[in-house]
């Protein structure tokens, strides 16, 4: 996470915004998203300043709301290029990402997005196969492969972990049921060792952002809709890969997660 300094300006209370800001940075470093973001939105109220806006962008990003993110980014660039040009390294990359991610509400593809999602969300196994493809496509996965899980499990496996983790941090985890399950059954060891171990760096950053470039287009709560489902049908073929296809009937030893995490938890 980038924590910015916050400098003086001349306009606003210039007080009160360095005593929200560093409010909000205490907020972030606990993980708690929700009064980070409003600490820093009232920082910016008070005395508007980059830093704010840059620390506030950065956590609008990791809850998926790249289009908010790039607007503080830009009014970040905007003020530092008034004040100091002391970000502006920062901001380039940030600002590039960003714009990467929301490319889609520019090519027309958003519209083809939500049209396919009111068109197949009521229909059986319609939004599973939305988020599937959306997944599979993410990370160039073909159907067959998906289905005979044949895909590239690490990679496919440190994303679930590390999303995960990021609702952890980042969301209102009750809004995830299925998270907070993962989360009660993988201790948090667990869970700081599989993120701790990308298996490529360069190959899942180019995933995550064309996976994130989809799911910023829908709405937060189908947004997180699809989430949800992709993380319990990543789950549940790894289950099927380490136990066989009927890891959940009665005569399965699998105790609810992966094998790996099983001689963990021994």
């Amino acid at each position: 996470m980038v924590f910015a300094r916050f400098f003086g300006g001349a306009n606003g209370n210039r007080e009160e915004g360095q005593k929200l800001f560093e409010e909000g940075m205490r907020h972030a470093s606990n993980f708690d998203c929700l009064k980070a973001i409003d600490c820093y939105t009232r920082s910016i109220a008070a005395s508007p300043n980059p830093a704010p806006y840059i620390n506030r962008a950065n956590l609008l990003s990791k809850r998926l709301r790249y289009r908010e993110a790039l607007s503080d980014l830009s009014e970040a660039l905007r003020l530092d290029r008034r004040q100091s040009n002391e970000f502006a390294q920062v901001l380039d990359v940030e600002i590039s990402k960003a714009e990467i991610v929301c490319d889609n509400y520019h090519n027309g593809m958003r519209q083809k997005l939500l049209a396919d999602y009111r068109e197949k969300k009521g229909a059986h196994g319609g939004v599973l196969g939305i988020a599937r493809r959306i997944l599979c496509s993410s990370f160039g996965i073909t159907s067959s492969q998906w289905d005979y899980k044949t895909f590239n499990r690490p990679l496919i496996e440190f994303h679930f972990f590390n999303d995960l983790d990021n609702i952890a941090k980042f969301e209102e985890v009750e809004l995830y049921p299925e998270v907070e399950e993962y989360l009660d059954l993988y201790p948090k060891s667990f869970i700081n060792i599989k993120v701790d171990n990308c298996p490529d760096d360069k190959a899942y950053l180019k995933s995550e952002i064309l996976l994130h470039s989809f799911l910023c287009c829908y709405d937060p709560d189908d947004m997180r809709h699809l989430r949800r489902i992709m993380l319990y049908d990543i789950h549940s073929h790894l289950l099927a890969i380490d136990f066989g296809d009927l890891y959940d009937s009665l005569l399965s030893e699998c105790k609810g997660v992966i094998r790996e995490a099983e001689i963990f938890l021994d």
